[in-house]
């Protein structure tokens, strides 16, 4: 869209008989090029899909220094997690980092009687607090719902802290609202 970039050979790799530019490349263009939140998660999905990792990301930026979007790329970099697994849950992560809040640990297993049993989407495990994305894909039907209330309510009986965002959680006064029982959820356990 009226942006030019220069390539270099270790830029581009052939699909199907088609230049394009590679995993790492386009990843980093999309950082640079897309809104924030949309750069976040399509780096964190790069990330995830072609096994870049953040050492990666950070030996090629010095290439792009000085082009527009750059400090966003540098700033998202920071934060990429490989583990995010949808778009909307990189957008969790990504305001609970712009909130300064400590980041969770993305896609943790509770075991029950020794069996992987429930998986979150992010945890704070020694201080039992968990966020979940309930999205409208994943979580519409009554048997996902079902699923999602005895899972919700085995965790809360076992002393853990359920924090859910829906999918108009983005914007206030729906993100003020989860950050503030997030960071409440997180303050009482220092204190119990």
């Amino acid at each position: 869209d009226g942006r030019t970039r220069d390539l270099c050979p270790e830029d581009v790799m052939s699909l199907c008989d088609v230049p394009v530019t590679t995993p790492l490349r386009t990843a980093l263009d999309l950082g640079c090029c897309l809104r924030r939140r949309e750069a976040f998660a399509a780096l964190c999905a790069f990330a995830r899909e072609h096994h870049i990792t953040r050492a990666d990301l950070r030996r090629a930026l010095p290439r792009f220094r000085r082009r527009r979007g750059v400090v966003q790329l540098r700033e998202l970099v920071e934060l990429v997690e490989p583990r995010v697994e949808s778009q909307r849950e990189a957008w969790v992560l990504l305001a609970i980092a712009d909130a300064q809040i400590p980041l969770p640990e993305p896609q943790v297993w509770i075991e029950v009687e020794g069996v992987q049993t429930y998986r979150l989407d992010f945890a704070y495990r020694r201080r039992r607090v968990c966020v979940e994305y309930d999205g409208v894909d994943a979580h519409s039907s009554d048997e996902q719902k079902e699923h999602d209330k005895a899972r919700r309510a085995w965790l809360r009986d076992h002393g853990w802290t359920v924090i859910v965002v829906r999918e108009g959680g983005f914007s206030d006064p729906a993100l003020s609202g989860w950050l503030r029982e997030l960071r409440a959820a997180l303050n009482s356990t220092y204190t119990n």
